[in-house]
């Protein structure tokens, strides 16, 4: 499954940053089906694990100044939503989304009272 998201201008800077290094390492232009961000550490381009990926997406959000909600609901759902995003998402992922928003706050909150 894939979604279409909006990306902050911080954001395209970044990946237009790792499609050049991409091209360097490969000799050649990213396809469709390859993903953007890719293992460093390697003399030839080596897709990411999802895990790498997430990881790496969630430092991303966290430099671009990301509040913390959305990172959270972004690790539980995978999710990273503008407005217009939001408003065109399923009924289904938004509340799951929304879930995911609320469980954070509800930490949050419970961890105020306990400290």
């Amino acid at each position: 499954m894939s979604r279409k998201i909006r990306l902050s201008s911080e954001a395209e800077k970044i990946f237009r940053k790792r499609r050049k290094a991409f091209i360097k390492k490969s000799g050649r232009e990213l396809s469709r089906d390859y993903k953007v961000l890719f293992v460093d550490n390697s003399d030839v381009p080596i897709q990411m694990s999802e895990e790498e990926m997430k990881s790496t997406i969630k430092k991303v959000m966290l430099a671009a100044g990301t509040p913390q909600h959305f990172i959270y609901a972004y690790e539980k759902t995978g999710f990273m939503v503008t407005e217009d995003g939001y408003r065109n998402m399923s009924r289904e992922d938004r509340a799951e989304y929304d879930r995911a928003i609320d469980e954070y706050f509800e930490m949050e909150k419970k961890q105020k009272f306990t400290q």
